[in-house]
């Protein structure tokens, strides 16, 4: 019995051993991978005798190959070669890839360089027609010509003069007009005397009548108790010149106490040119202003030194052997303001009657159509009237010459 038992036995036993052999040796032998797939050597001889079982197997390839082409599709160095030939594809599943974006930004650099390039030929044409600029070489002669009767030196410091009075720095562009003066060749009377005194009067009329700072403009305090008739009296000057340089209203005298009130300190003196129809105001000798007169005819002007008399505002006039005739009548050529002159010092002290006045005709300023007195618009001739001070004040002398 014992030996029945142990046949069948023995013969279970070796069965199940070769079944674990096999099942051993079937997991220790790697599966067979497709063809192209393997990176070993090792791999590709043991596939030469798979060839003759592709045939018996085609289902179990083909099912291989996407299933691993799927798990790794970016490790693999053959694919971008694969991928290049087929942009529509790779586009939408690789829009992450870095080395996709570079690609297709480089033709874009080249754009700027296309839109530099045309400029070059815009610039050049303008540089011939530039040349057609020689006619402008007429006016250096007339420049030169210009230069010919004003110095140098001259030209040059009315050149800033101008430029100072335009930006409105009135002091500084003065007294670059009293170098200009002093410059050597610049005679009294001459065209360049002429073109300073012009800027000058712009100046100096400025400052006359507005309240821009000067130097001869000085600041007094207004106390209580004070009038602009006292104060104009105290500091020798008149109502009107402070209504002027203070840009106070004329038909009110309402002052402040405390408040600055500015006039011009100094000595005023005239000179008055019969042949050149000039008034020169002079401030403490200096020339300040230069007025355009008429003078009497057939050298009716008398030549001296005199001084104010009297003034008077919208006089009255008495031709010879009439009655006088008052301010308005339209035979009263006076004008609007009246300086009657007095002979001082070795002038002929018979002289009577003459002064310094306006005119109902302005077109005779700048003639000789007087009687024998100096004429000025009426305009010049009360601005000149409200500086001069009152005689009892102070003296202003007047010099006349041929």
């Amino acid at each position: 019995m014992n030996r029945m038992y142990k046949v069948p036995l023995i013969i279970l036993l070796t069965l199940v051993l070769i079944g674990l052999c096999y099942i051993g040796w079937r997991s220790w032998k790697p599966p067979k991978p497709p063809v192209g797939v393997g990176s070993n050597t090792t791999v590709k001889k043991e596939t030469k005798p798979a060839k003759k079982n592709d045939a018996k197997k085609p289902p179990e390839l083909a099912k291989a190959d996407p299933a691993k082409t799927a798990k790794k599709p970016e490790s693999k160095p053959l694919e971008p070669p694969t991928m290049a030939g087929e942009k529509p594809v790779i586009d939408p599943a690789n829009a992450n890839k870095p080395d996709v974006k570079p690609a297709e930004q480089k033709p874009a650099m080249p754009q700027p360089k296309e839109v530099t390039e045309p400029k070059p030929p815009v610039v050049v044409p303008p540089v011939p027609e530039v040349k057609p600029e020689p006619p402008k070489a007429a006016e250096p002669p007339a420049a030169a010509a210009a230069s010919a009767d004003e110095p140098a030196e001259f030209v040059q410091l009315m050149t800033q003069a101008e430029a100072q009075y335009k930006n409105g720095m009135l002091v500084a562009a003065r007294e670059l007009v009293y170098r200009a003066l002093t410059q050597q060749g610049v005679a009294e009377y001459s065209k360049p005397w002429f073109r300073a005194t012009d800027l000058l009067n712009k100046v100096n009329g400025t400052l006359m009548n507005t309240a821009a700072p000067a130097l001869e403009k000085k600041r007094y305090i207004i106390k209580h108790g004070d009038s602009l008739s006292r104060i104009a009296r105290t500091l020798k000057t008149t109502v009107q010149a402070l209504q002027r340089l203070n840009e106070l209203s004329r038909t009110s005298s309402v002052i402040h106490p405390g408040d600055p009130l500015y006039y011009i300190e100094g000595l005023w003196s005239i000179k008055v040119s019969k042949s050149q129809y000039t008034l020169s105001l002079y401030l403490n000798d200096k020339l300040y202003r230069v007025y355009k007169v008429g003078v009497g005819r057939q050298d009716r002007t008398p030549v001296g030194v005199f001084e104010i008399l009297n003034k008077s505002r919208e006089p009255s006039w008495a031709p010879p052997g009439r009655d006088p005739l008052p301010y308005g009548h339209p035979d009263n050529i006076i004008g609007t303001r009246w300086m009657g002159l007095k002979p001082i010092e070795n002038t002929d002290p018979y002289i009577r009657g003459y002064g310094i006045h306006g005119t109902v005709d302005p077109d005779s300023v700048g003639t000789p159509s007087s009687a024998g007195c100096v004429r000025l618009r009426n305009e010049q001739v009360e601005e000149l009237f409200d500086f001069i001070p009152e005689p009892t004040a102070e003296k202003t002398r007047v010099v006349i010459v041929e």
